[in-house]
């Protein structure tokens, strides 16, 4: 797409899209955290240790994330943007975080403990849109933008507990951080051209994240079907995979 009317539209479209679901949450009223939503299925213990396999299909993304930050620290070990390589820290680090607060809130599943659950959370979700940003559609508007994402996501989880904690709590722009990336990423995939190689991996990886939700959903009518294993713990296998799949492209791709 060379010629700039259509360059032009390509970037209204993403405009038009984001502010049309802002404007649309913004309507909305406000939505609470469900009562019934630290209830999961498998609570089993083990070892004086309750939900014990929730706690431990967490330990993936923590190795992922520590895998991902040490090959950043390697020269030339991951083909990443230079300019954007403090997004790939940030995805990195906020995966291994996703790991240690999952745990930390299973361990006791509260308002409380799921904000160090939701916290690093919102950190790989602004970073890992932001890296999509700068493959596909301008490193200048990712790496400007980078810094105010991650603020909004930290930002949406603090405004949701705080609420929580007078009685009011409202998980609409948290909504926005986590579910308007997951709707212009595959845009963006379309339209743009990728910068580096192996760029059907990110399919791979939404397919991956999709799936991981429908987990979520489907948490007891799985666990009751399967026995040995809960919707929510494939949950955090599926999603962790989907992280090893994105390191393992940033491994075996070339620059275009």
């Amino acid at each position: 797409m060379k010629n700039p009317l259509l360059l032009k539209y390509r970037s209204w479209a993403l405009v038009c899209i984001s502010l049309t679901c802002i404007i649309g949450v913004l309507f909305l009223p406000a939505i609470p955290q469900l009562p019934g939503y630290h209830g999961l299925a498998d609570d089993r213990s083990l070892l004086g240790i309750p939900n014990m396999l929730n706690i431990l299909t967490n330990i993936p993304f923590t190795l992922v994330g520590i895998a991902g930050i040490r090959l950043l620290a390697k020269e030339h070990a991951l083909n990443v943007l230079v300019e954007l390589k403090a997004c790939y820290y940030w995805f990195f680090t906020g995966i291994a975080g996703v790991g240690l607060g999952s745990i930390y809130y299973h361990s006791d599943p509260s308002n409380d403990t799921l904000l160090w659950d939701r916290l690093p959370m919102s950190i790989a979700f602004m970073s890992f849109f932001c890296i999509i940003l700068g493959e596909y559609v301008s490193i200048k508007m990712a790496k400007s933008l980078s810094y105010p994402l991650l603020l909004v996501g930290a930002g949406s989880v603090l405004y949701w507990w705080l609420g929580e904690k007078q009685g009011h709590g409202d998980l609409r722009i948290y909504g926005l951080v986590q579910y308007l990336p997951l709707l212009l990423m595959p845009v963006i995939l379309l339209i743009y051209p990728a910068k580096f190689s192996h760029g059907n991996r990110y399919w791979v990886f939404y397919g991956l994240y999709g799936l991981a939700k429908v987990f979520e959903i489907a948490d007891l009518p799985i666990y009751q079907l399967l026995g040995f294993i809960s919707g929510h713990s494939l949950k955090h296998l599926a999603a962790a995979a989907g992280c090893a799949v994105f390191l393992s492209q940033l491994i075996t791709r070339k620059a275009h």
